[in-house]
């Protein structure tokens, strides 16, 4: 059961991810002005300048810092860093709903990717655990920008352990 508290929370991400928190925190204050609240306009400004300077890191910058803490081989390194630079440059899975595709086709669950960055972080897990012949095959294949364009990667799939039923794991999602 949903407290008021967590539904409250839930709408103001919404606004927030609709609208940006600098334009959400301006209505407020404007509602709360209506309403004859004080808010102080230092932490409203001081909360706005922080939520701006963060900035996501490119996948190359994740390649790099995740490469750092672990022991990876000098040829998988390069693969991987040469996917995030396709992958920065929108020429390998240029959207969120491409990673998810892509994810889903190796039997993975993708969850939480609410942009490409965050979406990077979650195909890195995955693209370490390959083996350097399978990360080869991608890295070789076209680049592709969704469904329509992975078959090379589809076959190699099957070949290295299966196919899954698309259906069953939309069903998982309920969508």
């Amino acid at each position: 059961m949903k407290t008021n508290k967590t539904v409250l929370i839930k709408i103001l991400g919404t606004m927030v991810d609709e609208w940006g928190f600098e334009e959400v925190t301006k209505g407020l204050h404007k509602v709360a002005v209506e309403h004859g609240i004080s808010i102080s306009g230092s932490d409203i400004q001081f909360k706005v300048r922080s939520a701006r300077k963060h900035i996501k890191a490119t996948a190359v910058q994740q390649i790099s810092k995740e490469l750092s803490q672990s022991e990876v081989a000098p040829e998988k390194k390069k693969l991987l860093t040469g996917l995030a630079e396709r992958f920065d440059r929108k020429e390998f899975l240029p959207s969120v709903s491409d990673v998810r595709e892509f994810l889903i086709m190796r039997g993975q669950r993708p969850v939480g990717m609410k942009d490409r960055s965050e979406a990077f972080r979650i195909l890195l897990r995955f693209l370490k655990e390959l083996p350097l012949s399978v990360l080869n095959e991608i890295v070789s294949a076209d680049s592709h920008s969704g469904p329509s364009r992975l078959g090379p990667l589809s076959e190699a799939i099957a070949a290295a352990g299966g196919r899954l039923q698309r259906q069953n794991i939309f069903e998982e999602f309920g969508h």
